[in-house]
């Protein structure tokens, strides 16, 4: 956004879709990547370290799986930003369009 000037005009905000557009892609990219680092995190089969490592394992086996859950909502948090990302400039291209329609009269 442009700095407040003196009253002389309205701000007016620019938007870059095509770096919104990016962002949604890389988010839904990172979005992917997560996803697979929870699936595998999920599928780390137990270990047998005997009674002295069972505490360890046991708790290297909640470690997994708090991260393989916590891993997913993150998941799900990015590739619903990458979502919402396409979408916001989707709306600035037709609000975009529309102002033009209406300046040139069509």
């Amino acid at each position: 956004m442009e700095p407040i000037a003196r009253a002389v005009r309205p701000n007016r905000m620019f938007a870059d879709t095509d770096a919104i557009r990016a962002l949604g892609s890389a988010t839904t990219t990172h979005a992917a990547a997560l996803t697979d680092v929870a699936a595998v995190l999920a599928s780390l089969p137990p270990q047998d370290l005997g009674p002295i490592g069972e505490r360890f394992t046991a708790a290297l086996a909640q470690a997994a799986a708090d991260g393989a859950r916590t891993l997913a909502a993150l998941s799900d948090r990015l590739a619903s930003s990458g979502r919402t990302a396409h979408a916001a400039a989707a709306a600035y291209d037709a609000a975009d369009g529309g102002a033009c329609a209406r300046i040139a009269g069509i």
